[in-house]
């Protein structure tokens, strides 16, 4: 209250005391005194009250319109001290509690200033758009990769961007909140990665733009393909000299013949699955024809089984009846097959090879298993990469490239599949692949 009102108050009490206590003394003289002074008292009782409510509804008034104003975002303002007790030390609270809040608005607004500040400055793409499909905000580099966006406007996606990256987008309406996907536009390779928010009902969008690891990736492969062409011919004279030596050779240096033999082949090898491996990459998608199993690895089992008989091993093909017609790259597919029973082959020394195929409720799965000495589950989850080796020292021994199961993993995932190893050291080895019913269709 301000000190003038209190000083009024103040007076009007001292007012009314003193005329009450005269009609006090004035009651001892006249029988009318009672009246005079129920009167009297009632007015000054009601004088008072109405001054009070005058003033509380002016300082209910003040912090009403305080309120207001933080309403509409201004906090700095507070609440003055009113003194009168309990409501002055309410005020006090609440002035407290806007400093503490106007502190930690200005904290936010200088951290969003400075994040805005780098998400102009970076040079990856980046926005977020409605459930509507509207553009809710962008950086500096979108508006660069697409200048028919009006950070003014509140435009549609499909106004601004290109339609096949639009048409990305709304696939993605389905799936899971984090989405990664390459993206090509004009001559540019980007990756494109999506995060919604179903809180906010936002997506926030991020494209990276990967042009030098394409480029890196292509200036590789010429270099593979390279040498590959340079060693392919020395290689071949070498073993060309080597077999044509072999009739020659003096029985003490045939050792040494073999060793450079078995490694000139080794390296043949080598080059010939880097090849392949080249190939299979520049290859988007899989050249498919119906294809029926049981034809399919009956011709097989032509190929396998000189190999699996060199060893002195059994080769078992098991297929489930009434197996739908598959759509495969047969000179792909084939290969996968091969490749894996070749891989068997050098860490099996008895028992045989199953090739197993069933139909499941929605796939097709194919499996090959073997009897031989079976892999540290440590090592399973690496075992489809490049030149990985499990155990270095039985691998010395043998003659693998370190490829083929990485050429397996690469036709497998250019139909559309997955794969994987289940194995334990001395069980055997078991390697499931999976492809969807998409991929097959019934024999009419």
């Amino acid at each position: 209250m301000p000190k003038a009102d209190k000083q009024s108050l103040n007076r009007l009490l001292f007012f009314s005391v003193t005329l009450l206590l005269a009609i006090l003394i004035g009651l001892l003289y006249t029988r009318q005194a009672p009246y005079i002074v129920v009167a009297v008292m009632g007015l000054s009782i009601s004088a008072v009250l109405l001054h009070i409510s005058r003033n509380l509804r002016h300082h209910y008034q003040m912090i009403s319109e305080v309120a207001k104003q933080i309403a509409r975002g201004d906090y700095s303002l507070r609440i003055p001290s009113l003194e009168l007790g309990e409501i002055d030390h309410l005020g006090k609270s609440l002035n407290d509690m806007l400093g503490a809040l106007d502190k930690t608005i200005s904290h936010l607004a200088i951290h969003r200033e400075e994040l805005r500040l780098v998400l102009s400055s970076i040079d990856d793409i980046l926005w977020s758009q409605n459930r509507d499909g509207r553009i809710v905000w962008a950086n500096r580099s979108f508006g660069k990769l697409f200048p028919l966006y009006d950070p003014e406007k509140r435009q549609y996606a499909r106004e601004v961007l290109d339609i096949s990256l639009t048409e990305l987008i709304d696939q993605w309406k389905t799936e899971q909140h984090t989405r990664i996907k390459e993206l090509h536009l004009g001559e540019h390779h980007y990756l494109l990665s999506g995060n919604r928010n179903d809180a906010a009902n936002r997506t926030v969008f991020l494209m990276q733009n990967i042009d030098t690891i394409y480029q890196a990736e292509q200036m590789k492969k010429e270099f593979i393909v390279n040498l590959a062409h340079e060693l392919r011919t020395p290689l071949t004279a070498i073993k060309g000299f080597s077999d044509a030596m072999e009739e020659y050779v003096v029985p003490e240096n045939k050792r040494y013949l073999a060793i450079i033999q078995n490694h000139t082949q080794r390296l043949i090898h080598l080059i010939r699955d880097l090849e392949q491996l080249i190939r299979l990459e520049a290859i988007s998608q899989a050249d498919l024809h119906p294809t029926k199993l049981p034809v399919f690895f009956e011709n097989l089992r032509l190929i396998l089984d000189p190999m699996v008989e060199e060893k002195s091993l059994e080769l078992t093909i098991a297929l489930e009846d009434h197996l739908p017609i598959f759509e495969c790259d047969p000179f792909r597919f084939e290969q996968i097959f091969i490749n894996l029973v070749q891989n068997s082959l050098r860490y099996t020394n008895q028992g045989g090879i199953t090739i197993e195929c069933k139909r499941q409720s929605d796939a097709i799965s194919f499996t090959v298993s073997d009897t031989g000495s079976g892999i540290d589950p440590v090592h399973l989850p690496r075992i489809f990469e490049r030149f990985y080796v499990g155990d270095p020292s039985r691998n010395r021994k043998l003659t693998g490239t370190g490829l083929g199961l990485a050429i397996v993993k690469h036709i497998v995932l250019m139909h559309g599949g997955t794969i994987c190893a289940n194995s334990s050291p001395g069980k055997g080895t078991s390697i499931e692949m999976s492809f969807p019913l998409t991929n097959t269709y019934a024999i009419e």
